[in-house]
């Protein structure tokens, strides 16, 4: 069993597509034996994502910080809650605990977490998990184009990272 690390959006008023994303993540956890880290709150898609995996009978571990536990509304549906001091020791909580990433779409707090393991992992070698980003829909294609066509970004860490465009490559990939 693999710990996978999800990173996704908190907000209540996502688009219905991406609640549903992240209850069908949530189930394939489940299918494919892996348990969940996440972000720890319960509203928004990782609000979704923890009731779905934890339904399907994944051990979910949430990490949050200590000033986000109320305003995040940390999630009953986890197994183990780790409160952080702040966002720094909760990303760091994160990519330790975690065998694997999994990026849904996301806000700015997404993209930080996104950038935090892409720079700790391939660029600085602080890690070698697996990190796959989920551009279900384009999501995230404008961002992967961009970054691609910058001069100062090394194309060596851009294929370190997988894009899959469906959950069924996502879980190929981290297999």
């Amino acid at each position: 069993m693999a710990a996978v690390c999800v990173f996704c959006s908190g907000k209540p008023d996502a688009p219905e597509s991406f609640f549903d994303l992240a209850r069908e993540t949530g189930r394939g956890l489940a299918r494919e034996g892996h348990s969940l880290i996440y972000g720890g709150g319960g509203l928004g898609m990782m609000g979704e994502l923890a009731k779905a995996a934890h339904a399907a009978g994944v051990p979910v571990t949430g990490v949050m910080p200590e000033g986000l536990v109320t305003l995040e509304r940390a999630s009953p549906e986890v197994d183990e809650l780790i409160v952080s001091p702040d966002l720094a020791a909760r990303k760091s909580i994160m990519i330790d605990k975690a065998d694997a990433f999994l990026v849904l779409p996301g806000g700015l707090g997404t993209l930080d977490e996104l950038f935090e393991v892409w720079t700790t992992g391939p660029q600085l070698r602080l890690h070698s998990k697996p990190l796959v980003l989920l551009d279900a829909d384009g999501f995230y294609a404008g961002l992967v184009d961009w970054l691609g066509s910058r001069p100062l970004i090394n194309p060596a860490l851009l294929a370190a990272v997988t894009v899959a465009p469906s959950l069924d490559e996502v879980w190929a990939a981290l297999r």
